[in-house]
């Protein structure tokens, strides 16, 4: 199983705890959405009067809610508009924001297992809901924390903390799964363990090893079998089923 543990930093996680649940970033780890958002980032910007703008220049943005980069790419007047846009937007093309292949696995083994899993989201939560619903998943999760939930958005561990308190659990108890460097960053600063997900296009190997994740996984199943062995240190890598 393709794993690398990062050096011990100030912040990393307690080597010592044993992860008893997990939280989950959305778009780009459970969701493969980073290409419907875009469009649906420049559908409003261009409806407000601004310039289409690429992935890149986007993903600059990222951290804040939509209604706050809206207010900072059109400013704060037009930014409910360009956000309700974006929102009609993913509402008429929600059947192209498909779960990664292997998360449906991944979430069925998890609870078999009786895992506590949960999300942050650096989404609203009215978007957030829409993805969720349409892929019949509000269930399947303790909480999901979205960005209206908080006071201050990733990296801010705020959300993370706030997660892990609804699920009972100490931030070192549990794996935070995130393809961008905004979830590391929170990662380390919550005590959380921090696992770098590349399975999206989208993700960055060395964006993301720039804020030393604890552990990287290649594709969903490797979570599971991640946690298996971080739980049964003594066992070794559990064998891919």
């Amino acid at each position: 199983m393709p794993e690398n543990s990062a050096k011990s930093t100030s912040g990393a996680a307690n080597p010592s705890a044993i992860p008893q649940g997990i939280v989950f970033d959305l778009d780009g780890t459970l969701v493969d959405s980073l290409s419907i958002t875009f469009d649906a980032f420049n559908h409003g910007i261009v409806r407000c009067g601004g310039r289409r703008h690429s992935p890149q220049e986007l993903m600059a943005y990222f951290g804040p809610g939509e209604g706050e980069i809206f207010a900072r790419i059109v400013g704060p007047s037009r930014a409910g508009e360009a956000y309700q846009a974006a929102r009609d937007f993913l509402d008429e093309n929600i059947d192209q924001v498909p779960l990664h292949s292997g998360v449906p696995e991944l979430l069925e083994a998890l609870k078999s297992a009786g895992v506590p899993i949960a999300i942050f989201t650096g989404r609203s939560w009215n978007t957030t809901e829409v993805i969720l619903r349409h892929h019949r998943l509000l269930d399947r999760f303790v909480t999901v924390v979205a960005n209206d939930h908080v006071n201050s958005p990733k990296p801010s561990p705020e959300g993370l903390h706030l997660a892990t308190s609804r699920m009972k659990l100490a931030p070192e108890q549990v794996l935070f799964v995130g393809d961008n460097p905004v979830d590391m960053i929170a990662a380390r600063s919550s005590g959380a363990i921090g696992v770098a997900a590349l399975w999206d296009l989208m993700a960055d190997r060395e964006s993301l090893a720039a804020h030393s994740p604890h552990h990287w996984a290649t594709a969903p199943m490797e979570i599971h079998y991640l946690l298996i062995r971080l739980r049964n240190p003594q066992n070794g890598d559990p064998e891919p089923q």
